[in-house]
């Protein structure tokens, strides 16, 4: 993960033992399980809870090595944690400074998931170059995920904009973004962006 993540992986190392490798002139650290104990706690933790079909895939591999029954996910609940790990790892949450409108999206090479996503959540799957990527955009669409996400808020920093869509919203139901330059209102505006921009 990003060196700003780093907190995601300590939780883990603090759950199953591990270590965490920080390289240096890089901007990722690695998290890295070799006991056979640790490995085999991960195991259960995650088993039933996989819903990527390659990973789904690579834990039944990892789970026949030791002789350990694969659980197949259930169907997904709006309460479930699982998305807010998923967005952890593979979400995003901009806006775009031309029109100032909100996306949270998620990116994956299989598009299974990302159906399951709009079965929950809403949204749209768009087909890219060689992946698919989830979004939402409707104002009324990411309110509703906003109350998903603060019933399970991520870990990483991603979470900082998440918490910033309520402030969002209102600066922009008072068209600060809209303001003439020098008001109080442009200077909320640009505090805001200097703020949601410092959090990538």
């Amino acid at each position: 993960m990003e060196n700003r993540d780093i907190a995601c992986l300590e939780i883990i190392v603090n759950k199953i033992g591990g270590k965490i490798e920080v390289k240096p002139g890089v901007n990722w650290v690695r998290f890295r399980l070799h006991s056979k104990q640790g490995i085999l706690n991960l195991i259960n933790i995650i088993n039933g809870e996989v819903r990527n079909p390659v990973k789904l895939n690579q834990l039944e591999k990892i789970c026949n090595k030791y002789n350990i029954p694969l659980i197949r996910p259930e169907n997904l609940t709006y309460n479930n944690a699982w998305f807010s790990g998923m967005f952890d790892s593979d979400g995003s949450v901009y806006f775009n400074l031309k029109s100032s409108q909100l996306y949270i999206s998620v990116a994956q090479k299989e598009r299974e998931v990302l159906d399951i996503l709009c079965e929950k959540h809403n949204g749209s799957v768009y087909t890219q170059k060689n992946s698919f990527k989830w979004t939402v955009y409707k104002k009324s669409e990411v309110l509703e995920l906003l109350k998903y996400f603060k019933l399970n808020l991520p870990e990483s920093a991603k979470k900082n904009r998440i918490l910033a869509i309520d402030n969002y919203f209102n600066l922009k139901n008072n068209k600060a973004h809209l303001a003439p330059e020098g008001s109080s209102q442009a200077k909320a505006w640009n505090e805001f962006t200097i703020k949601w921009n410092n959090w990538e």
